[in-house]
């Protein structure tokens, strides 16, 4: 066996220390991520990660000396495969044999790893990039095994990874490039490794800053929802409270929350009956597909607009705002009655209206004190209802009045045969379809369930049928799971694997598969987005209570006529229908306000407990009226308490200009009546001085007019993929541009430098500077010195006095000299003139292609400067 000329003691220093020893953390931080799902491994991974090190210190000092490396392995190899065989024969009982010869393999396995390890570095220039694309591998496998559920997960487990690869190819370019294995050569890889540390933490840091949104979502698409209360469809604000979000994805996990958001009670019995009939709660509507991202998103341009968004937080308590258009809107004139609700929140954001579809009126009201602890607003509201609509559709009971419901209202629906006669803008856009070979399948699909089909009723029918039909083992076709998982094919369809492969999702899933199984026959379709009510109360009845995981998405379907009713097609889940605590006791009702003004603070006296507030608007027995200028009214604040933010406050916290109301439940002003015909003015004129006060609402301080929009409700919509490539553009011009600029950033740097260098380094940095500047010219140095490149190259090609300034430049750094006053004042003076003649011989265009050429920059400190 022969040994060749042993590796050079700095170099092969630089690779333990460089290499090897980041490696054994590296394989530190793999198995301590394996031991959590591999048994065998025991969880020791200090013990493992000491093996692996053996080898790899073993394998590194004998491969330096150039061992050849396939005899040395091979013996290795059979030594180790000799012992873990003879185990058996040291080994007492059949388990302490088992054990041993498992942990015996375990070091044998890492020690090998390690011994390849070690060879490879030392002997192979690139075996570098095969570590770090391996390591990356198994980083990826060991994640893949775990349920990432933050982002501070997926870092942990992540960054390490990549951090390594980048550096352990970086590093060992630096060691194998730099030929000069001197002590200069510690500086040159401490300086380049430093750089590397904060140019990598920078990046990273930067790239993790600017695509949190991107990462949240891609954690919680693939195992992170739920987090905090949020799911799919709700939204957690700042303050805590939840909303709805104004689009939803179809992602692999929904995430579960039950945490209360509200409790409301539906003034909606079948008739002749005790029996409730709850109504769905709507918010708003998706009418629109991203086929790229498979979102779900609102469309504010929908044709013959029925959605009613008001601000309940905005309006003064007991205030009504009423829109009686999207009634007409709604294109229904059968069988609809208005519906009232009442709706107490507790998690729901305030700015949130919910009401059976279709809402029209709202208006807030106050909190019982007894519940305020609870619930921290709480509004009216009225819905223009179908009396065909019902909750129950998919979760059937079996109480006979409900049975006879469901049919009546199907024969009823059986009247429309068709859409003939409905405006044809309508019919466009609700029935519109993506035009693919995906989306042809779904079509094929609804009308092979539909076939038997006449009405639309019966199409919708069909198709809730099929969902809840069984297979040919008598299992149920489609089911029910808060985790479809994702395609086996990347960037494949969620919503076709839902349909045609896995057949598990929740209601995102169920409710877009049926929209466009509806749309391709033609039926028009949209997907409604609020909460799920659930009946679960024998004592109080009316009250239903809705928590988070009740956020939900069903279909609507027009009917000529009818208007749009609800359909849900999402089979069964109990989680949702069973609550996670017994529902508690309903709020009771306030007592009538009599009075509800609106206003604000003039003056106020904390002694006397009075306020003088300037009223422009008020409420008087259910009345509003207007006055033309604010008037002031003193009120009597003796027995009132004060709220502001739902939260009761002392009196002292009434500042002067403050927006307030007041409300009162006197019996003095329940006694007083309007006449017919009295004016607002004459009402307030007729007011007892002063006012009895019950209850006084501050407005928030950070509030603004009452028909603007808080910040917090602005549209949070997936980019499309226009936006998309234009940001991609836009990042990738500035990066482009940063990278173009880069040398002149350079040259800046170095006429700095030489213009606030002291005069005993001025000459050094002229000396940089001018070399820089003739390199991205064009006119390197390549292997020439210092003194043959200047008298050489530089002088004869410009005629400048390069030579001469290399005579004082070389003799204040090698011959320790110092220069005197005039040569002091010669080489100061060198630059500028010299850059000058240089520009003045070459061309503008090659100047210019040197400037943005980032390759001849950093060839420029890549190559090494011998005899400097």
């Amino acid at each position: 066996m022969s040994i060749q000329r042993a590796t050079p003691v700095n170099e092969f220093l630089a690779k333990v220390l460089f290499l090897l020893l980041p490696t054994a953390f590296a394989g530190y931080f793999l198995l301590q991520n394996a031991n959590e799902y591999f048994s065998v491994t025991r969880n020791e991974a200090v013990k493992q990660v000491i093996y692996l090190a053996i080898g790899m210190g073993v394998s590194a000092v004998l491969y330096a000396f150039r061992f050849r490396f396939l005899p040395l392995f091979a013996l290795l190899v059979f030594v180790l495969f000799s012992i873990y065989k003879g185990l058996d024969a040291y080994a007492v009982g059949e388990f302490d044999a088992f054990f041993i010869s498992i942990q015996f393999l375990v070091f044998a396995i890492l020690f090998s790893i390690g011994w390849l390890l070690g060879w490879g570095f030392i002997r192979l220039r690139y075996w570098s990039v095969l570590i770090a694309a391996s390591v990356l591998t198994g980083c990826i496998l060991i994640i893949a095994k775990e349920k990432t559920d933050s982002v501070y997960t997926l870092l942990r487990a992540f960054a390490p990874a990549l951090i390594y690869s980048v550096y352990i190819i970086f590093t060992t370019e630096q060691i194998y490039n730099y030929k000069d294995k001197s002590g200069k050569f510690w500086w040159f890889l401490t300086r380049r490794l430093l750089a590397f540390g904060a140019v990598a933490a920078l990046l990273l840091a930067g790239v993790v800053y600017s695509m949190r949104g991107e990462i949240k979502e891609t954690v919680a698409n693939y195992g992170g929802a739920g987090q905090n209360g949020e799911t799919s469809m709700l939204k957690k604000n700042s303050d805590g409270t939840f909303d709805l979000k104004d689009y939803t994805k179809l992602r692999s996990n929904l995430g579960r929350s039950n945490e209360l958001l509200f409790c409301a009670h539906i003034d909606n019995y079948f008739p002749n009956t005790e029996t409730p009939n709850p109504l769905y709660l709507t918010a708003f509507y998706y009418t629109k597909f991203d086929t790229l991202t498979e979102t779900f998103e609102r469309d504010k341009t929908i044709p013959y607009n029925d959605l009613f968004e008001p601000d309940p937080s905005k309006l003064p308590v007991f205030f009504t705002q009423i829109d009686t258009n999207v009634i007409r809107n709604s294109l229904a004139t059968k069988l609809r009655r208005s519906i009232d609700i009442e709706v107490y929140s507790k998690g729901l954001s305030p700015t949130t209206y919910l009401a059976p579809n279709v809402g029209y009126f709202v208006q807030p009201i106050t909190v019982e004190k007894d519940f305020r602890d609870e619930f921290k607003s709480a509004f009216r509201a009225k819905g223009y209802v179908s009396e065909l609509n019902s909750a129950y559709f998919v979760y059937n009971a079996q109480d006979p009045a409900i049975k006879k419901f469901q049919e009546q209202r199907f024969d009823v629906l059986r009247q429309v045969k068709g859409y003939d006669g409905t405006d044809s803008t309508f019919m466009r856009y609700y029935t519109y379809m993506p035009r693919d070979a995906k989306f042809n399948s779904i079509s094929e699909l609804a009308h092979r369930v539909t076939q038997n089909a006449k009405t639309p009723v019966d199409k919708v029918i069909a198709i809730r049928d099929y969902f809840l039909s069984k297979d040919e083992n008598g299992e149920a076709l489609y089911s029910y799971t808060d985790n479809p998982g994702i395609p086996d094919i990347p960037s494949a369809s969620k919503l076709m694997y839902f349909l045609f492969e896995n057949r598990k999702g929740y209601c995102a899933y169920y409710a877009g598969a049926t929209l466009f199984m509806l749309r391709s026959l033609g039926i028009p379709s949209r997907i409604t987005v609020g909460f799920m009510t659930v009946d679960r109360s024998d004592k109080n009845k009316g009250w239903y209570w809705y928590y988070a995981d009740q956020a939900h998405a069903w279909v609507q379907v027009y009917f000529p006529g009818y208007g749009w009713l609800d359909f849900d097609t999402t089979v069964g889940n109990s989680d949702a229908q069973e609550s996670p605590k017994p529902d508690g006791t309903p709020p009771m009702q306030p007592p009538r306000a009599w009075l509800a003004a609106d206003g604000i603070v003039e003056s106020i006296d904390t002694l006397k407990k009075l306020m003088t507030l300037k009223v422009k608007h008020f409420i008087f027995h259910d009345k509003e009226y207007d006055v033309a200028e604010a008037q002031p009214v003193l009120m009597d604040l003796k027995i009132a308490t004060v709220q502001r933010d739902s939260m009761e406050v002392p009196i002292s916290n009434i500042q002067k200009g403050d927006e307030a109301t007041a409300v009162s439940y006197a019996e003095a002003m329940k006694k007083m009546e309007a006449t017919t015909g009295e004016k607002g003015l004459s009402l307030l004129n007729r007011f007892p001085k002063p006012a009895p006060i019950d209850e006084v609402y501050l407005k928030r301080k950070d509030t603004g007019k009452p028909d603007e929009k808080p910040a917090a409700a602005k549209t949070d919509t997936p980019l499309t993929v226009k936006e998309i490539v234009l940001r991609i553009l836009i990042i990738a011009s500035a990066l482009l541009l940063f990278i173009l600029l880069l040398p002149s950033l350079v040259w800046m740097y170095y006429l700095t430098r030489h213009k606030y260098a002291n005069e005993i380094n001025k000459p050094y940095w002229a000396y940089r500077a001018a070399c820089y500047y003739l390199h991205i010219c064009g006119i390197a140095r390549d292997n020439d010195t210092p003194m043959q490149y200047a008298s050489k190259v530089v002088d004869p090609m410009f005629g400048t006095g390069f030579t001469a300034f290399m005579n004082l430049y070389l003799k204040q750094k090698y011959a320790n000299q110092a220069l005197n006053a005039n040569e002091l004042n010669a080489a100061a003076s060198f630059l500028k003139p010299f850059i000058k003649a240089v520009r003045a011989k070459t061309p503008f265009g090659k100047r210019l292609l040197g400037f943005i050429n980032p390759v001849r920059m950093i060839s420029f400190f890549v190559k090494p400067t011998d005899n400097e």
